[in-house]
C-alpha cells in the first residue's frame, strides 16, 4: 500500500480534468490495424495492444500532450478496441507508482453519432488498481488485472447520498447499478470526440458511458498513464 506521504505527493498535481482540442492523430489508427496480429483480448472482454511510446509514430501525439502537461513521463500506452462500456475504475499499478495524468486519445467510433462520455468522478482511490462495485458478490468475477471494490470505505471523497442527476443516470450510465454509485459524485463528463485528448488524474474514479444505448457498436483509442517528476 502507498504510505501517507506517497498519496500527499500524488495530491499535489491533481485537479480537474480537461479536453485538448486538434491534437494530431494522423496514421495512429493505421498503425493499430497493421499490429493486430499483437493485439490481446482480456478475459473481460476489451481488446489492446501495448505500444512503445519511444517509437516515432507517436512523437507528435506525445509532444503536443507535453506541451500542455508538465513534468510527467509515459508509465504505460495501450490501445484498446471495445463493443462493451468500461464500468467505474482507476488506472493505477500494484507497483504503487506516483501516479499523474492519463490521457485518453479517440480515434475511432463506429457508428453514425458519437454521443460518448468520459465520466470523471470526484472521487480517489489510492489503494492500487481497482473496479468499484459497492454491494456486490464479486465471487467467480473475470478479472485481468484490477481488483474490485465491493465496499467504498477506503474511497476518497465519498458522498453521504448520490447527487449524480437520475436524467443523466438515464442517458449516459445505464450500464451500472445505483449501488455502484453511491457516494460518488461527478466532476466532468467529457465529450469523447475523435481529434480530442482527455485528461484527468488517473487515480480518479472514471467509465465510459453507455455508448450501446446510443447505437454504437465499437470504439477505438489509447489509453497513456504517467508518473509525475520532480522539476
Amino acid at each position: 500500500m502507498r504510505t501517507q506521504q506517497q498519496i500527499d505527493k500524488i495530491k499535489q498535481g491533481q485537479g480537474d480534468p480537461f479536453s485538448i482540442p486538434d491534437i494530431p492523430t494522423e496514421g495512429l489508427l493505421d498503425y493499430y490495424f497493421a499490429n493486430q496480429d499483437s493485439v490481446i483480448e482480456k478475459n473481460t472482454g476489451p481488446r489492446v495492444l501495448k505500444v512503445d511510446p519511444s517509437l516515432e509514430i507517436f512523437s507528435n501525439l506525445l509532444l503536443a500532450l507535453k506541451s500542455r502537461v508538465d513534468n510527467c513521463e509515459i508509465r504505460y500506452m495501450h490501445y484498446f478496441d471495445v463493443t462493451d462500456p468500461h464500468i467505474i475504475h482507476n488506472d493505477d499499478e500494484f507497483e504503487y507508482p506516483n501516479c499523474y495524468k492519463a490521457f485518453t486519445i479517440p480515434l475511432k467510433i463506429y457508428s453514425t453519432t458519437d454521443d460518448i462520455k468520459l465520466v470523471v468522478f470526484d472521487q480517489y482511490y489510492y489503494g492500487g488498481p481497482a473496479k468499484f462495485v459497492n454491494g456486490d458478490d464479486t465471487s467467480g468475477w473475470n478479472v485481468h488485472y484490477n481488483t474490485f471494490l465491493s465496499t467504498y470505505s477506503t474511497v476518497q471523497n465519498i458522498k453521504l447520498y448520490s447527487t449524480i442527476q437520475e436524467d443523466f443516470k438515464n442517458n449516459y450510465l445505464t450500464h451500472l447499478k445505483d449501488s455502484w454509485l453511491w457516494g460518488l459524485s461527478i466532476n466532468k463528463a467529457l465529450p469523447w470526440r475523435v481529434g480530442d485528448a482527455l485528461c484527468f488524474d488517473s487515480l480518479a474514479l472514471h467509465c465510459s458511458s453507455d455508448f450501446k444505448s446510443k447505437g454504437i457498436e465499437r470504439k477505438i483509442g489509447i489509453s497513456i498513464f504517467t508518473v509525475g517528476v520532480d522539476e
